[in-house]
């Protein structure tokens, strides 16, 4: 760090007493419960209950209102990403099947391995936009709360 040492007595020692963490968390849940729609089907309930809290967190406040429709969209996308990967891991199923055809064996991908790819991107596009991935997360770091009204501040000045 460059300049002076500061002196002990401009020093300002943090007094946070830590609970306000343990209420920002609980606050999350309860904004997620209450927005939690009763459509979701059972696996994208169960990503909505692990994901929600920590987007209504009021310290993140990036799940709103406005927002939950895509964001239920999301999380039936990964829950249906979840179910395709799980019949993929099963034995004896695999990326790839053996069919007889007139030129001789041929080795085909499953139809299954597509479907798993297009929920894979549908379920990565719409975490983007909520900051889920490191790239994102970092986009929305460095735009700032006041980014957006920065950009036409000197037209109306």
């Amino acid at each position: 760090m460059k300049g002076r040492k500061p002196s002990e007595e401009t020093v300002v020692p943090f007094t946070g007493d830590g609970g306000n963490d343990e209420r920002m968390r609980e606050r999350g849940r309860q904004i997620a419960a209450e927005l939690k729609p009763d459509y979701l089907s059972p696996g994208a309930a169960a990503i909505y209950d692990r994901l929600a809290p920590i987007l209504c967190n009021p310290t993140i406040n990036r799940l709103r209102e406005p927002m939950l429709e895509t964001f239920v969209l999301m999380c039936e996308a990964r829950a249906r990403h979840e179910q395709l990967r799980r019949f993929m891991a099963t034995p004896g199923v695999g990326e790839t099947y053996v069919t007889q055809t007139r030129n001789g064996e041929q080795i085909k991908c499953r139809p299954e391995v597509g479907q798993l790819n297009e929920t894979f991107r549908q379920f990565l596009t719409l975490a983007r936009d909520f900051g889920l991935t490191p790239a994102a997360e970092r986009g929305l770091k460095n735009a700032g709360p006041s980014a957006e009204a920065d950009l036409f501040e000197d037209d109306f000045t």
